[in-house]
């Protein structure tokens, strides 16, 4: 009987690239493989029946709000009212309750319980509670700390989270884990320090290069007469993550640069961004909606610079690699990056593929991006020793091998050839 892997998630599936991508990688060795996650709106049905469409996984939504049977409504307002509840407690009286991880960790917990599996693979926060359960009851689990949950987010967020039962949660998985990943070998190594525990393997967070194959060659951003074109995305376009600098910067680059923003953005943020610009600098910034991540690559590969901003101000964002390098290495864009230690890795281990700034400082980003919009031949040079870095060192190819040799590895199964490669 083939082995079972039930991956704990609790996030909706369209947001949860890494869970996808080990589901696939796992489902490639031959195993069972079921990921717990959550439908957050009727709207997201299409998205998610797209992403499902010829994978071999099961997908079950612990919790539904695209549901909107009585009783299934009525046990969604219960789970919320309990978690407002709990909230209460953390911010008034201090008591930490698992609910303030988010309301579906008790459905997470059930649906687990119930799956029989082999070994639980636990991502984010919300599994974090549910992890510790399972360990208690003497499951096996492997845990992929993507962020580091108890060091992220910023004091006012922190004061609102079960700080002390993460961290409790993350020394007693780390340790007792039949084994570990993350994002960096900056945040391996501060796991280590922080937990004495065996040192998680690193698994970028970087997408198939063979995807490449698939960019459309469309111009769907861009004017047709524009120069130079920068761009960064996110889910959110909103404070600390470094426009505030990037937009210091573009106002010193030359008239023909244009700035693409990708996101949904916070209310009043883009005008309060943009308002020390002049009018025509202004005028060259342009602000695009989020795309599903199968049409992000196309819309990337049409721009010339990525930016990551990210700033150092809690140690998860500093040790963490987001995906954004990656995905602009993908595109063959030149990346600019800030100096995290997580994008200093990149820097170190495959030298000028990214150029880095002194994170939030306006003239150290404008030194670092006028060479690349003033010489094409230089900005072309860049494009090309981004996309050779990928290649040789961060491709998610690569990383699919390591997990995979992992997990067979953990059960004395044979390792394809392809992950021995």
């Amino acid at each position: 009987m083939p082995r079972r892997i039930t991956i704990v998630s609790g996030l909706q599936v369209t947001d949860n690239p890494r869970v996808v991508k080990e589901a696939d990688a796992l489902v490639e060795l031959g195993y069972n493989v079921t990921v717990l996650s959550a439908v957050w709106s009727a709207d997201a049905l299409p998205r998610i029946a797209r992403l499902l469409q010829g994978r071999h996984w099961v997908h079950r939504p612990v919790v539904d709000l695209s549901d909107r049977r009585p009783v299934n409504r009525v046990h969604m307002l219960a789970l919320r009212a309990a978690a407002a509840s709990a909230a209460v407690a953390r911010t008034r009286l201090g008591i930490e309750h698992p609910l303030q991880l988010g309301f579906p960790v008790w459905p997470l917990l059930r649906a687990a319980r119930r799956t029989p599996t082999d070994l639980y693979s636990l991502h984010l926060e919300k599994s974090l509670w549910v992890g510790l359960r399972l360990v208690e009851e003497g499951h096996l689990v492997r845990i992929d700390i993507e962020d580091w949950h108890t060091e992220d987010g910023l004091p006012e967020d922190r004061a609102r989270r079960p700080v002390e039962l993460m961290r409790l949660a993350e020394s007693t998985l780390l340790n007792a884990a039949v084994h570990a990943t993350t994002t960096s070998n900056a945040m391996s190594d501060a796991l280590v320090a922080r937990y004495a525990c065996p040192r998680p393997l690193v698994i970028y967070n970087s997408f198939p290069l063979s995807d490449r194959d698939a960019i459309d060659g469309q111009r769907l951003d861009r004017k047709p007469d524009e120069g130079p074109s920068i761009t960064w995305f996110s889910q959110t376009i909103g404070p600390g993550r470094g426009l505030e600098a990037l937009v210091a910067a573009f106002a010193g680059l030359p008239q023909d640069c244009a700035l693409h923003l990708r996101g949904t953005p916070r209310p009043g943020y883009v005008d309060t961004l943009l308002a020390p610009l002049s009018q025509s600098a202004r005028a060259r910034v342009r602000v695009h909606p989020q795309v599903p991540q199968d049409q992000l690559l196309s819309r990337l590969a049409e721009h010339d610079i990525g930016y990551c901003g990210e700033l150092a101000d809690c140690a998860s964002r500093d040790v963490t690699i987001t995906n954004k390098a990656f995905e602009y290495m993908r595109a063959r864009m030149a990346v600019v990056a800030s100096d995290t230690r997580g994008q200093a890795e990149i820097a170190a281990t495959a030298p000028g593929s990214v150029r880095l700034f002194r994170q939030g400082d306006p003239s150290d980003l404008r030194a670092a991006l006028l060479p690349l919009v003033s010489d094409p031949a230089a900005l072309d040079a860049a494009r090309q020793a981004a996309l050779n870095a990928l290649e040789a060192h961060f491709s998610w190819e690569r990383s699919k091998q390591a997990l995979q040799t992992q997990v067979a590895s953990h059960f004395g199964d044979p390792v394809p050839l392809a992950a021995t490669a």
